[in-house]
């Protein structure tokens, strides 16, 4: 479990009724970290467009939703709702935030959190074709998604805004990874950044991709590697 997840549950208050729903729950992590902040007793729920792997031990209902349909939830029946990562791919931010609210009881809080990717830092020593290939990343929609927002991460307090919720607090978090290894956000990024380029057939891009990937090696293994992005939060809360 990455440090993200567990500043994500930091940050979610005790919930007004003993049950959590992550929205767009992906492999589990959030899950994870709010099971080990608030213990065995809370009932987490974790929706996700397909039938998620969630580690058995996290003792999780899974629900299989649409979130751009209303959500599968009685009227005022979740103590406390997170969604990470997920905005930014839905059709409508004002009807998916407008089912939040009618889901959350009275008093519960709903933590909306994404990154902005394009935020994106590497201490790469070409420049300019870093913020190019960053840039494609950001405006890229995968195949999943049915819709992209690279920066919606900075506009999550005016999209808060616009909700029936009460706005509690912004916050702010910066993913760092200063060792490129397998599987850690940096590796994550260049991945993706490699997907994305090919997949909108960036061609000119495309083939710099493997001397630029070699670079971020090279300052790696001489201990001169830094890679960061920005995650943002608003913290909202059901009157």
């Amino acid at each position: 479990m990455s440090e993200r997840h567990r500043r994500l549950a930091a940050a979610l208050p005790e919930p007004s009724l003993p049950r959590v729903v992550d929205l767009g729950c992906g492999g589990g992590l959030t899950l994870a970290a709010l099971r080990e902040r608030f213990g065995p007793e809370l009932e987490l729920i974790g929706v996700e467009r397909r039938e998620p792997q969630l580690d058995p031990a996290l003792a999780a209902t899974t629900v299989v939703a649409d979130l751009n349909k209303p959500l599968p939830f009685e009227d005022e029946s979740i103590g406390a709702a997170v969604c990470h990562n997920t905005l930014e791919a839905l059709l409508s931010v004002d009807a998916f935030l407008a089912e939040v609210a009618r889901v959350l009881a009275p008093g519960g809080h709903f933590l909306l959190g994404h990154n902005d990717l394009d935020t994106i830092v590497f201490s790469s020593s070409e420049l300019d074709l870093t913020r190019r290939l960053v840039h494609a990343f950001a405006d890229s929609q995968q195949e999943w998604m049915d819709a992209a927002d690279g920066t919606i991460g900075r506009k999550l307090p005016a999209i808060a805004a616009r909700t029936p919720l009460e706005h509690v607090a912004t916050m702010a978090w910066v993913v760092l990874d200063t060792d490129l290894a397998a599987g850690e956000p940096a590796d994550t990024a260049i991945r993706g950044i490699t997907d994305a380029v090919r997949r909108d057939q960036h061609h000119d891009l495309a083939s710099q991709l493997e001397a630029w990937i070699d670079d971020l090696r090279v300052r790696a293994a001489n201990g001169e590697f830094l890679f960061s992005v920005n995650d943002y939060a608003v913290l909202l809360r059901k009157p």
